[in-house]
């Protein structure tokens, strides 16, 4: 046995611990307490660490990392269409290899900011033997697009991705579909039928931008124009006059497996729909304002009770995969919540969303002994402290 102390453990199941110590048993938790308690008795190795906090490793529910060779290629947008069109462009411009060597450098990125789990979007399948080979546990959603896909099918009539036998046999695989302006009621429902068979998340970008709320009411304007010039338009289409959860519910694709992503866009009435059917909702704050979405109705959302969770895009969207940036955006811009909250999101709410929170998300007996340590000073805004250390890239790994 190992005993990790420090002057604060975090354990987010229960409130932070002053002068703690979490008990390490090979790869699993034996005990987090008060140390003058946990200690009592204790024959083993202790690490004291001093100053600072010691927390799980935290949950990045939503990233793209067939992206990451983008790093600050793509600069910031006022206008989200602008920052799509640029995206595309750069992208199709990269080749295998850059693909490739950038979805490495997301990856060892994500576990130097403290990153446990992540919920990678792929394209193309190309990020999942990366991840695993890598240090992280994941769960990966192949994203499906198909406005034109009006017919009923099953889906590896269509994306033969999904009838491979070993990605039929995963249990760390779901299928995505990418967003309402893209993705048709056929492909919604094969996308839905094929995660509920293996009672597994799925994931969907919602009212992410303005033009979605307009292509949904209107039928027209920047998808449209879009869709046409990618050949994916239907002709006969007629919009369903509805907010974007509105649509999906009438779909019956919300409810308590699927995570929705970004909601910049939401009423008081989306935010209580989601609630109402248990939707997760993946806030990427950081990404929104970077890509020029805009900003997710955070008050709204918690008022409602929304499930929420963390993510931070791409580096295409973003300017790094730190999760404690979108916590110490969050803390600077919605000061009435404590901190704590932010945490939460970062860490249980989002091992519980990807269906993980039997092993992580929270320091517990049983576990897994994924924690790490995040120097402070003691300064009197501790929250604002530790984001803003966390941000800066000072975690490190214990054990």
């Amino acid at each position: 046995m190992i005993a990790h102390t420090s002057s604060w453990v975090l354990p987010v199941s229960g409130p932070p611990i002053r002068d703690g110590a979490v008990v390490v048993q090979g790869e699993r938790i034996h005990a987090v307490g008060p140390a003058a308690e946990v200690l009592a008795g204790f024959k083993g190795l202790i690490c004291e660490h001093g100053a600072g906090a010691i927390l799980p490793g935290v949950v990045n529910c939503h990233v793209h990392l067939e992206f990451s060779a983008l790093a600050g290629q793509v600069a910031p947008r006022e206008r989200w269409e602008d920052w799509l069109e640029a995206a595309l462009a750069a992208y199709g411009a990269l080749s295998p290899g850059e693909i490739r060597a950038g979805i490495a450098y997301g990856i060892e990125a994500l576990r130097q900011s403290g990153a446990i789990l992540v919920g990678e979007v792929t394209n193309t399948g190309t990020s999942w033997p990366h991840l695993a080979a890598g240090p992280l546990s994941y769960h990966v959603f192949y994203e499906c697009l198909g406005f034109d896909l009006v017919e009923r099918f099953d889906l590896p009539q269509a994306f033969p991705w999904f009838g491979q036998p070993e990605v039929a046999a995963a249990g760390c695989v779901s299928a995505a579909a990418h967003a309402p302006y893209s993705v048709s009621p056929a492909l919604f429902q094969a996308v839905a039928q094929w995660n509920t068979a293996r009672s597994g998340p799925q994931m969907v970008h919602l009212a992410e931008s303005r033009a979605e709320l307009d292509f949904l009411t209107g039928g027209n304007g920047f998808f449209e124009g879009l869709l046409k010039r990618r050949g994916r338009w239907v002709a006969d289409f007629r919009p369903p006059g509805v907010s974007p959860p509105a649509y999906l519910h009438g779909l019956e694709f919300l409810g308590p497996q699927t995570l929705a992503v970004h909601g910049a866009w939401l009423s008081p009435e989306d935010c209580g729909l989601l609630a109402d059917t248990g939707t997760w909702l993946v806030l990427c704050p950081r990404a929104n304002r970077y890509t020029g979405a805009g900003t997710p109705p955070v008050a709204e959302l918690v008022k409602a009770g929304v499930n929420l969770a963390l993510g931070t895009d791409s580096l295409a969207g973003n300017r790094d995969l730190n999760l404690f940036g979108e916590m110490l955006w969050l803390y600077q811009n919605f000061p009435a919540y404590p901190g704590e909250l932010w945490l939460r999101l970062a860490t249980w709410n989002g091992a519980r969303a990807l269906g993980r929170d039997q092993d992580l998300g929270s320091l517990e007996p049983g576990k897994q002994a994924a924690l790490g340590f995040i120097p402070l000073s003691g300064r009197r805004d501790f929250w604002g402290e530790l984001f803003t250390a966390g941000a800066a890239g000072q975690w490190r790994w214990l054990g």
